[in-house]
């Protein structure tokens, strides 16, 4: 039998190591149901195992190097600044447009998907970088979600400040997620279905595998079970995996002990000295009422100078207080690495940072990294000579921090920060009369678009970096029988056009979830 529909159900973080307990306690009936009768992977992210780029990988099939986006910052040595390629997330085109281009294919809450582009169905953009309004195509889709179910598209609560409330707003969250997507489904009908929850992550992050956090999945469980229907295939996919964490490597003050980094925080600790951190602001006009206002009002020149607790600052006062000619090399959180200059020099330094940080333990003898990777190695593309010289592949339990102004190189996480960190290692189980049964060898992120494409009959891009999964359908099945069809044209791509989804809004939201410290 061939299914009617395919229904991805995207979790953002998800991984065996953290549901396969609350499976065998019986508290996930549906994700059981669907690990026992369906096919089964462990499946590599793209490096760094972070939402941004994976997302975007995801949907486009494409590396890192192709897309220009390395994490929730670039860097750029030369140019002395540190941004966020924004106008770059919508120049791919993503599988689901090609899919909808012969059938129709509707998406929920995908992150990095904002502004909507338009698709044959229907577009709901998602967290962290998305909007409260212009979030939808087509457009009146955001005015009916809102009357219908109060629909939106972040949180409110800040997960360091309010952790109680905010988990529920989360678990809320995720609901929201599925009722819209079901809702969508029945008026749109389209033969495919995207759903994801990027929140579910923000759980892993603060309470690792807590009653909050399985209160999230629950959520997510009980959902899954409607779409267990005979001609129904349904997939479950994460962007990457999660482990708790045990230590805390504030890289860059690594770096500055190394003699490879020099900064300038005076401003930030002029305002430390004066009691001025982003966590007593927050707190004190959250408790006032007066959050939202005092965020527009004050310009984001000064917010990004104002340190937290630790003295650190975010992404932006990077540009502003390092000193870049006295500067070598800068990192960025969870593994890039950036080196300044090329020629021998150049080579001598990369040589030795992948030396020291391949060999590098914390106190108690546990190594910093799995592996350390030359950028070259590890990224391709129109973008590859804009990517990290050094990609680290982080050890289970380790984060690396990449803010600027931490005094020391370890520690422990803080208790009102992040319990969990993500690791390359990603969940894939699907399950429908298309695929077949048991495990199938180590797969990347990156096969996901080829195979969904081809499942739905369509030809896949040439210049797609994946590879069709045969090895996931069932032998009877036609996509099985079928030969893949390659096209020999590229995927479109579009002029690149700033959408301004990088607004002070979102950088504070992806500060409070912990990305931008």
């Amino acid at each position: 039998m061939e299914a009617e529909k395919t229904i991805v159900i995207g979790l953002d973080g998800a991984h065996f190591e953290i549901i396969e307990p609350w499976i065998e306690q019986g508290k996930l009936p549906n994700i059981k149901y669907i690990i026992e009768g369906g096919v089964t992977a462990d499946m590599q992210s793209v490096l760094p195992p972070v939402t941004s780029p994976n997302w975007k990988a995801y949907s486009t099939g494409k590396n890192p190097g192709k897309l220009g986006i390395f994490w929730w910052e670039n860097v750029d040595m030369e140019g002395k600044q540190v941004y966020y390629p924004d106008e770059r997330k919508n120049t791919h085109e993503e599988f689901w447009e090609l899919i909808g281009e012969d059938s129709s294919a509707g998406v929920v809450n995908v992150p990095t998907t904002y502004p909507p582009r338009e698709v044959n169905s229907f577009i709901v953009s998602g967290a962290p970088d998305g909007k409260e309004t212009g979030y939808t195509h087509p457009n009146n889709l955001e005015s009916e979600l809102r009357d219908k179910f109060e629909y939106r598209v972040t949180k409110d609560r800040s997960l360091k400040t309010c952790p109680d409330e905010a988990a529920r707003e989360i678990v809320e969250l995720i609901d929201l997620r599925f009722r819209a997507g079901k809702d969508l489904l029945d008026k749109y009908d389209p033969v495919f279905l995207q759903i994801t929850t990027f929140y579910l992550n923000s759980l892993h992050h603060f309470f690792w595998d807590d009653e909050r956090t399985l209160e999230g999945w629950e959520v997510v469980d009980r959902h899954i079970g409607d779409f267990l229907q005979d001609d129904f295939n349904v997939v479950l996919m994460s962007d990457h995996g999660a482990t708790e964490i045990d230590t805390v490597f504030h890289i860059n003050a690594w770096l500055e002990q190394e003699g490879y980094l020099t900064t300038d925080m005076r401003v930030a600790g002029t305002m430390e000295n004066l009691g001025l951190t982003k966590e007593r602001l927050l707190e004190l006009t959250s408790n006032l009422g007066i959050r939202d206002i005092a965020k527009q009002l004050t310009p984001q020149a000064v917010i990004d100078r104002i340190p937290s607790e630790s003295g650190e600052i975010n992404r932006e006062s990077k540009t502003a207080n390092l000193d870049w000619n006295a500067s070598s090399a800068l990192a960025s959180g969870q593994g890039p690495v950036y080196i300044k200059g090329d020629g021998e020099k150049y080579q001598q330094i990369r040589k030795k940072l992948i030396k020291a940080l391949s060999e590098l333990k914390n106190p108690d003898g546990k190594i910093i990294a799995d592996e350390v990777h030359r950028g070259e190695n590890v990224f391709h593309g129109a973008y590859a000579d804009e990517a990290p010289d050094i990609i680290i592949d982080q050890a289970d339990g380790v984060h690396i921090q990449g803010g600027l102004g931490r005094q020391e190189v370890f520690s422990q996480p803080d208790d009102d920060g992040w319990q969990g960190e993500n690791k390359r290692d990603a969940l894939f189980v699907a399950n429908g009369p298309d695929f077949g049964t048991g495990h199938i060898d180590q797969i990347s992120i990156l096969d996901l678009a080829p195979t969904f494409l081809h499942l739905h009959g369509c030809a896949v891009p040439a210049n797609m970096d994946g590879e069709v999964l045969k090895g996931a359908f069932d032998r009877d099945s036609s996509p099985f029988s079928r030969d893949v069809s390659r096209e020999q044209t590229n995927s479109k791509l579009r002029k690149q056009t700033k959408v301004d989804s990088e607004s002070s809004e979102v950088r504070s939201r992806l500060e409070d979830l912990g990305y931008l410290e």
